[in-house]
């Protein structure tokens, strides 16, 4: 019996043991690997981002219409008008004012690798943070989505191709430009053979003539993930009879086309931005649901009385445009008044651009006075903002607060919506402008741009 109590207490010893060995065994294993995971941490410190918190000392911040002078924070690219417990950095504004920064709402560049760069340190120079984009090659869009990430300054929306008819606007310029067409002169010597190049088709453009071919290419616009949908209408009502002259660029969506694509695009979250060239085209697309117009109608107006009636707006039209919550952004910069002969020459009639420029700047009066949202873009190809602020500035349209309110604040949150952009309050993005002057008293002032910041970040 003892032999037997013996070995038995001799298992139970072996068995608690081996578990004594197993479990340092474990222990030094689980050890080995905290080790290994505090090694990899201290190879990680200067790689993990560490929250700036800042504090902006002696700035007049433009905050609910006026200038006032306060501190403010930015804590994680946030503004905040309440002091953290941890400032990081101070950095003192010397009295300067304050405002948030531009935005171009219509243009056509950005488009692809060429002058990319250059491109955006031009906006970068003049103030401008957003672009949107309504008018390029689907293609270029991926690899040009990264290149400005990587660059994290400028952020760009695209349309990623124009919607059109068959040989309508769209078509021209990028097909030409496709086969190496650049001057307009030669455009117009090598028409027919414009005409029967399909190069960039579905991918700078797509022709839509009934709702059949909605349909069957809307993949094909879907395959470029559009942030938006650019349409185009030229004289829609007429659509009929103009589609038959298959004149090119003299064209756009017929009517129902046009209403079928925003329902689609509804549909699918993206907002619609149209062409427009009559105060007809801009009706239609208050009724069908259009969320944006690219121009003013009669932007392109040559200035003469006996056309007025067909492309410029009256009183009752303004109102309809505001009951539906259309936006508008006006390229009031843009000027149709010449005439060129077969050899490109121009000819200026400085009496209709007088007339038809008062005309756009009576009716901008107007629509600002209305309520209807107003956002600015050039639409120059190759070009910045500057020409379409130049022109308003030069034409006295806006007084200096109202042209301030579309640039900063309309025109930001026109082309990203959905972002606290464009106003300088609480649990905004902090991204600024620093002015040496108030803009208010002097609007050239917004030349003059002594800092910016994004998100928290200066900009250099």
């Amino acid at each position: 019996m003892k032999i037997k109590n013996i070995k038995t207490i001799a298992y139970f010893l072996q068995l608690f043991f081996h578990e004594i060995i197993n479990s340092i065994k474990v222990y030094f294993m689980y050890l080995k690997i905290l080790k290994l995971l505090f090694r990899a941490f201290l190879l990680l410190i200067p790689f993990i981002s560490y929250t700036q918190i800042y504090e902006y000392k002696n700035g007049y911040w433009l905050i609910n219409g006026s200038f006032k002078q306060k501190k403010l924070y930015s804590i994680n690219g946030i503004f905040s008008f309440k002091k953290p417990n941890r400032i990081d950095s101070i950095i003192d504004l010397k009295n300067g004012f304050c405002i948030p920064p531009f935005g171009d709402a219509h243009t056509h560049n950005l488009d692809g690798s060429w002058r990319l760069k250059e491109m955006v340190q031009e906006y970068l120079k003049e103030g401008v943070f957003y672009v949107q984009i309504l008018g390029n090659h689907g293609s270029n869009t991926e690899n040009t989505r990264k290149i400005l990430q990587q660059m994290n300054t400028l952020e760009a929306t695209y349309a990623n191709g124009i919607l059109t008819s068959t040989y309508g606007h769209g078509f021209y310029p990028y097909e030409p430009m496709a086969m190496g067409i650049y001057a307009p002169i030669l455009q117009i010597k090598y028409a027919d053979s414009i005409k029967k190049s399909r190069i960039v088709e579905n991918n700078a453009y797509y022709f839509l003539d009934s709702k059949e071919d909605v349909d069957k290419k809307w993949s094909l616009i879907a395959k470029y993930k559009p942030d938006h949908i650019k349409i185009c209408l030229i004289d829609a009502e007429n659509y009929v009879t103009k589609r038959k002259l298959e004149k090119v660029d003299d064209n756009g969506l017929s009517p129902e086309v046009a209403q079928y694509v925003v329902k689609k695009a509804h549909n699918e979250g993206l907002r619609v931005f149209a062409h427009v060239e009559t105060a007809n085209d801009a009706k239609l697309c208050a009724k069908i649901g259009v969320d944006v117009l690219a121009h003013m109608p009669g932007y392109s107006w040559n200035g003469k009385p006996e056309t007025k009636e067909k492309y410029c707006l009256k009183t009752q039209d303004i109102k309809f445009l505001k009951q539906k919550k259309i936006e508008i952004i006006p390229t009031f910069n843009l000027d149709y008044t010449s005439d060129y002969d077969e050899n490109g020459t121009e000819t200026k009639h400085s009496n209709e651009s007088e007339i038809m420029f008062q005309y756009k700047k009576e009716l901008l009066q107007n629509l600002y006075k209305e309520g209807v949202n107003i956002a600015l873009g050039t639409d120059l190809y190759g070009r910045t903002l500057k020409p379409e602020i130049e022109s308003l500035i030069q034409n006295k349209v806006f007084t200096n607060q109202q042209l301030i309110n579309i640039l900063c604040t309309k025109t930001p949150q026109n082309i990203f919506p959905k972002r606290k952009i464009g106003l300088i309050q609480e649990g905004y993005e902090s991204s600024f402008l620093l002015l040496s002057n108030n803009p208010y008293i002097d609007i050239n002032a917004i030349k003059n741009i002594q800092l910016k910041v994004k998100n928290g970040r200066i900009i250099q």
